[in-house]
Order: C-alpha cells, then sequence, then structure tokens
C-alpha cells in the first residue's frame, strides 16, 4: 500500500500549524472497548496518546461500544467518537458488535489509513482481517499481562483469537512480560514491538512543600500528617481492599499517613458491595483511611501526596505510576507484571510480594523516610527519559508510517 500523504500543514482536527518536522498525515482510527464517560486506563492511555499525534498532524477518530444512553454520535477532545451496539445477549455479542463494526469501517474504508485496538482480546482482534479487507493496516495494543492474551489457542474462541491475531499487522506489548506472552502464542517476532505507555512530563511534574501544602488546602486534606495516594478502580484486581484493611489494622505501619484512595466503582462491583465496605472502612477509621470518588485532577492529588501505594495481582503498565514518577514521588507497589517494569525497588520505590502485608510495612515505612524524596526524583528522571508521552507519539508514529510503506 503507498503511504497516503499530507493533505496541509494545517492541523487537520483544530488548524494550528503542524511541527516544521512532522511526519506525513495519518488517518488513524482507534477502537477502544471502553471511552469517556465509561472510565477506562486503556482509554485514558489512548486518548492521551491521540492529544499528542494531533500535534503531529495526524487525524484520529475513535469508535467504541455503545454502553448505557451515551449518544451514538460524540465528540470528546476534538474527537469524532462513533458508539456501535454490541447486542444484549450474555453470549456472542461480539458477532453483533464485530458485523455492526465491519459495517462502519467498510463504509469509510476511504477516510483512513490505519485501524489501532487499544486491547488485544478477542473481540478486539478482529481489527486485523477488516483491516486487510479494506485495504488498511493493523495494530492491536495488549493492556494488560496474563488477560489480554489469557486464553488464546486453548479453547474455541481461544483458537480463533490466535488465528484472527495472525492477520493483524503489529502487536504492541506495553511491558516486557507482554511481549513474551505474544511471542509465545506464535506471533513472529518482526511484528511484534514494545512501545510502553507514556506520561504528560509538564502535566505531572514535582513540586516544592509550599506547593504541596497548597493543593492539600485546596482538596481539603491534612496538611500536618504524610499522604498516601492509591488511584483507580475499586475492584479486587486492584486489591484496594486489602490495602485499606491492612493499613487501619497496623495503624498506618506507624508513619501516621492518611491512605487516600480515589476511584470509580468497579463495572463488575453491580451491587456496590466492595465500594460499601470501603465506605464503612472509612466510618470506623477516618483518621487512617479516606475514600473519594474518581477525579479528573489527579495531577492535583499527586501534587497533594507523599507517596503512591499500588497493591494489584495483575497490572500492564499502570498510568497512575508513571504519573506519581514524573510527579516526583517515590511509589510502592505489588511486584507483578508491569509496575515492575516501573518501580525499581530501592532507586525509585519499593516493590513487595502481593498479599505480603511485612513487606509492605517496610515499604511503606522506607518510603515515607526521608531518603523517600530522593526516590522520587529518581523516578522522575527516568519517566523523562524513558515514558515521556511526546516521545511515545512519535515512536508511534513511526510505526505507522513504516507500517503503511510495507510491502505485503
Amino acid at each position: 500500500m503507498s503511504l497516503h500523504r499530507a493533505h496541509s500543514t494545517l492541523h487537520p482536527q483544530d488548524g494550528t500549524a503542524a511541527p516544521a518536522n512532522a511526519p506525513p498525515s495519518l488517518r488513524i482510527l482507534m477502537y477502544s472497548t471502553y471511552f469517556p464517560p465509561e472510565f477506562s486506563g486503556a482509554a485514558q492511555q489512548a486518548l492521551m496518546l491521540a492529544r499528542q499525534l494531533r500535534r503531529l498532524g495526524h487525524h484520529v477518530e475513535f469508535v467504541t461500544v455503545r454502553w448505557r444512553d451515551l449518544p451514538e454520535d460524540d465528540v470528546v477532545d476534538g474527537f469524532p467518537v462513533k458508539r456501535l451496539y454490541a447486542g444484549r445477549r450474555r453470549k456472542h455479542r461480539e458477532l453483533r458488535l464485530w458485523f455492526n463494526l465491519c459495517a462502519y469501517v467498510w463504509k469509510r474504508r476511504r477516510d483512513f489509513d490505519l485501524l489501532h485496538s487499544h486491547g488485544a482480546y478477542y473481540t478486539n482482534s478482529i481489527v486485523g482481517p477488516l483491516a486487510r479487507a479494506a485495504g488498511l493496516k493493523s495494530i492491536v495494543k495488549a493492556s494488560l499481562a496474563n488477560d489480554d492474551l489469557y486464553s488464546i489457542g486453548r479453547t474455541v474462541s481461544g483458537r480463533l483469537h490466535l488465528a484472527l491475531l495472525r492477520r493483524v499487522d503489529a502487536c504492541v506489548a506495553i511491558s516486557r512480560d507482554l511481549v513474551r506472552e505474544f511471542s509465545d502464542c506464535g506471533v513472529p517476532s518482526q511484528r511484534i514491538h514494545y512501545l510502553p505507555n507514556g506520561v504528560d512530563t509538564a502535566l505531572f511534574h514535582p513540586v516544592d512543600a509550599a506547593e504541596r501544602q497548597r493543593a492539600r488546602a485546596r482538596l481539603d486534606l491534612p496538611s500536618d500528617r504524610p499522604l498516601a495516594l492509591y488511584a483507580g478502580v475499586m475492584d479486587d484486581r486492584k486489591n484496594i481492599e486489602w490495602l485499606a484493611r491492612q493499613w487501619v489494622a497496623q495503624d498506618a505501619f506507624g508513619t501516621d499517613a492518611l491512605l487516600l484512595a480515589i476511584g470509580p466503582q468497579s463495572r463488575e462491583d453491580t451491587s456496590g458491595e466492595l465500594i460499601g465496605r470501603l465506605r464503612g472502612l472509612q466510618t470506623e477509621a477516618p483518621r487512617h483511611f479516606c475514600l473519594r470518588a474518581h477525579a479528573t485532577d489527579i495531577d492535583d492529588y499527586l501534587r497533594a501526596a507523599d507517596v503512591l501505594v499500588l497493591p494489584s495481582h495483575r497490572e500492564g503498565l499502570p498510568n497512575v505510576v508513571l504519573e506519581a514518577m514524573a510527579s516526583g514521588l517515590p511509589c510502592v507497589a505489588a511486584d507483578v507484571s508491569g509496575t515492575r517494569d516501573l518501580v525499581q525497588d530501592g532507586r525509585t520505590g519499593y516493590t513487595y510480594q502481593p498479599d505480603d502485608a511485612t513487606a509492605l510495612a517496610s515499604a511503606v515505612i522506607g518510603a515515607l523516610s526521608p531518603g523517600g524524596r530522593d526516590l522520587g526524583r529518581n523516578g522522575r528522571r527516568i519517566a523523562e527519559d524513558s515514558f515521556s508521552l511526546e516521545s511515545v507519539a512519535h515512536d508511534y508514529s513511526r510505526l505507522y508510517t513504516d507500517l503503511l510503506a510495507a510491502k505485503e
């Protein structure tokens, strides 16, 4: 396929001038199962990447599943969004979604150069054969270890998943473990690309003690005690209930720190049982644990905090750890896939084995010690050097261009 050209030196979506050294303008349709206002870390990363690609002069649109009563056609942050119906049945809803996705892409096949799926699940992998049929290129990005590719090749749907994945032009892994997972399921090495998530190092940056106090005042948080932050979905995978109960039962491990948990109720917690237990724990121990709803100003909360704590059982490459590192915070995290790509024990924070309360206590005490800020400064340097969103967007731009230039 010949490479599509830039139509103008003006930014195709907001009219601003594209950088002088920008690559040729490309037209990208991104697919994400969940998209704002639905909460999803993968979708957040997709939107951040799209903003950077737009600055490089590319045109980006989104297609997603139509959940609840959200509009079919929408605009989010200046990006056109198409929401597609996935059917009402519990089983094989992907068939209706695939039909609608294929119809939409086929109708608009001349409007795009690439299909980029944020997720490499069975349902997402349809972008491979669909793109080939439409004369486009395709990318799938795996976002969660031991999840996106978990049953591939082992069940009927897993074997279909593998067949679909083999039609994808490029498979993006955001962690080293996901590189291995793609390789283990038979994806040729030349189609596997390690491209980690990125972080906006201008938005997320270190602050001094005075600004930290101002942030706490804005957020109505205590000014005279250490503050540990958890940010993410309130669900079992993130292991937030275990963390909160350990924090309360062990009196914040002798640090007198408040654990502040911010995030939405899980879609899996339909009855609200888990979030209800967390609210109950806050009522029982308000000095040690505080629960707040999902906030869009997470950068302000990171400015107010002294340490980030992430107790997850499984991760991809967690956005919040990247954001904390860029903000100059030491990180305490369970030693799991993705997180271990970021948190270097004793250098940018401390890791511990999942569910090991003794190791967690030691890590928290160490991160809140006077040396904790040195760990945070190391994390900031690594975020700037290896995970800048700007450089990640340039890497994606080069990958897109290489795919379009490649011969079949």
